[in-house]
């Protein structure tokens, strides 16, 4: 799956990572490297968007190409192959209906769920494929190449597409396993369910009015980024506490989720982070025990100690909890 580099795709529950993993995983590769930015807020949003990309910014991509492009045929087992063309590749990314759905609109940022397969434009060679496997992907299009996260919205659950996809809205000059650098790549998408992930549910949650530790404040509209502050002589914790700020009235997360939310990190002694100015986060498990059992439009305060074993200062995450999707 062309996921981008940076993505963390480990598997880990919400509270490993919070307490273990997180600063090295979610704040460092989650935060800083999907644009997140250190202190202040973001103007507030009210969808979540793939990126702050404006239309200006996103590349072209051409939905009805007249050019030559490979044919994809399937087997009887419904296994895609691809047959070559002498012709050149395009320059940019194309989009072709193999055949039309009438399902809902895929939408910037959506969380789709589609089978695919991946060929070379060069000799036809295949690199990937969820046909062959039998589990079709689940991925927000923020999470993968600008080949996919801006070709595939527009299409409709339903959808049969050919996607070819420029090296430059691929992997670009660098090798990947057995795509070789510089590579046009093809591909075929069956376009199986969309989610569009907003912050609509955050903003019908209903305040607790729960006590906060001394020291630390969280302020800010729901539905919006909260700004949370750590006093300079606010005393370090020394257990972990979760705190329900508001609570949703959504569905209640289970284990068996993938679990979408915004999150705001203070360390105790440096600044924030947050990822509401580039996008919303996800994990699976329901992001273990801190959000299971909570319900969807929540925001929870929580509080974790510092860990010397794995070399983390003691910090504090506010986590608005946007939506959860069951798996299937």
């Amino acid at each position: 799956m062309l996921r981008c580099s940076f993505t963390c795709d480990c598997g880990k529950s919400l509270p490993d990572m919070l307490i273990k993993a997180l600063p090295a995983v979610v704040l460092a590769i989650g935060l800083a490297l999907t644009g997140c930015t250190a202190g202040g807020n973001a103007s507030s949003q009210s969808s979540v968007s793939a990126s702050a990309d404006t239309a200006a910014d996103a590349p072209e991509v051409d939905r009805d190409p007249q050019g030559e492009l490979p044919a994809i045929t399937f087997n009887s087992k419904g296994i895609p192959t691809m047959a070559t063309v002498a012709s050149d590749p395009p320059t940019v990314i194309s989009v072709k209906t193999l055949t039309a759905g009438d399902g809902a609109i895929v939408a910037a940022g959506d969380y789709v769920k589609v089978d695919y397969a991946g060929f070379l434009w060069s000799d036809g060679t295949q690199f990937d494929s969820s046909y062959d496997s039998g589990t079709p992907a689940r991925f927000a299009l923020n999470q993968v190449v600008d080949g996919w996260k801006y070709g595939l919205v527009g299409t409709k659950v339903g959808d049969r597409v050919e996607v070819v996809i420029p090296a430059e809205y691929g992997y670009g000059d660098e090798e990947q396993d057995s795509i070789p650098a510089g590579s046009t790549l093809v591909f075929v998408v069956d376009i199986l369910a969309t989610t569009t992930i907003t912050t609509e549910a955050l903003t019908s949650a209903t305040l607790t009015q729960a006590t906060l530790p001394e020291g630390i404040t969280v302020t800010g509209e729901l539905g919006q980024e909260p700004t949370l502050t750590i006093a300079a002589d606010a005393a370090e914790p020394t257990e972990q506490q979760t705190i329900v700020l508001a609570e949703g009235n959504g569905a209640t997360v289970t284990e068996t989720d993938s679990l979408f939310y915004h999150m705001v990190v203070g360390e105790w002694g440096s600044e924030t982070s947050s990822s509401w100015s580039s996008s919303y986060q996800e994990i699976d498990s329901g992001g273990g025990s801190v959000t299971v059992g909570q319900r969807v439009g929540s925001r929870l305060l929580l509080i974790s100690p510092a860990d010397e074993e794995n070399e983390t200062a003691a910090r504090a995450y506010v986590i608005d909890i946007l939506a959860a999707i069951p798996a299937e």
